[in-house]
C-alpha cells in the first residue's frame, strides 16, 4: 500500500524507434533534478489524480517539491522517496513516515532493501503500519506512452497492518536511468496506485 516516487528527473528523453537493449546496466545513481522538469503520468500519482508534475525547487528543506496544479509532492533529497503529498490548503493527501521504502540508490541488479513506515492516504482515510522489502530483479525494456526505455525492475513485498486487518501488497516499478524516474508503477492488488509515464520534459 505504498507508492513510488521519484518523480521528478533532469533528462528529456526521446526514445529511438527500434531501441537495442542490454541485459545489464551500471549502477544508476540518483537523478538530480532541476526546476522547471516535468513528468506527466496517464492518470496519477501516489494515488492522488494529477498529470502534470513540475519540479517548483530542488532544496525546500531537504526535500524535492514537485507541483500540480494546486498540489505539492515532497521527495527526499537524501534517498529520492516520497514522504508527503498535500493541497495548497495545507491538508494531507497522502503521507509516509519517515519516508515509503520504495526505491534505493545506486540501482544494481541483486540489490536488496528493507524499512518500515507508516502510511496516510486521504482519499479512503487508511492509516497503516507497513513493513516493505524490495529487490531489484532485472534489467529489462518496458514500454509506455512516453516511449521504450531499459530499466530497472524493482519488485516490492509490503507487510501491511490496518488494524484489525493485516496482509501483502506485491508491487513492481520500473526505474529508467536515461528517464531520471520510474517510468511505470504497478500495484498487483491496489490499481489505484497504478500509472505510467506519458510524457517527459526538460526546462
Amino acid at each position: 500500500m505504498r507508492a513510488a516516487f521519484f518523480g521528478a528527473l533532469s533528462l528529456l528523453v526521446t526514445a529511438p524507434s527500434s531501441p537495442v537493449f542490454a541485459d545489464t546496466l551500471p549502477p544508476a545513481s540518483m537523478p538530480s533534478p532541476k526546476v522547471g522538469d516535468v513528468v506527466e503520468y496517464d492518470a496519477r500519482f501516489a494515488t492522488v489524480k494529477c498529470k502534470r508534475w513540475e519540479v517548483k525547487d530542488t532544496d525546500k528543506d531537504g526535500a524535492i517539491v514537485l507541483q500540480c496544479e494546486d498540489k505539492l509532492a515532497y521527495i527526499s533529497k537524501a534517498n529520492g522517496n516520497l514522504t508527503k503529498i498535500v493541497s495548497a490548503d495545507g491538508e494531507t493527501l497522502v503521507e509516509f513516515k519517515p519516508y515509503a521504502f520504495s526505491i534505493s540508490f545506486p540501482l544494481e541488479v541483486g540489490k536488496t532493501w528493507q524499512g518500515k513506515y507508516t502510511g496516510y492516504t486521504a482519499d479512503n482515510g487508511y492509516r497503516w503500519a507497513g513493513d516493505n522489502s524490495c529487490t531489484v530483479k532485472a534489467v529489462e525494456p518496458v514500454k509506455v506512452p512516453a516511449g521504450e526505455f531499459e530499466a530497472y525492475r524493482i519488485d516490492c513485498v509490503d507487510n501491511w497492518l490496518l488494524s484489525p486487518y493485516s496482509g501483502q501488497a506485491h508491487t513492481s516499478a520500473w526505474y529508467a536511468p536515461k528517464a531520471g524516474t520510474i517510468v511505470k508503477y504497478h500495484h498487483a492488488e491496489t490499481p489505484s496506485w497504478n500509472y505510467e509515464v506519458t510524457s517527459i520534459t526538460m526546462k
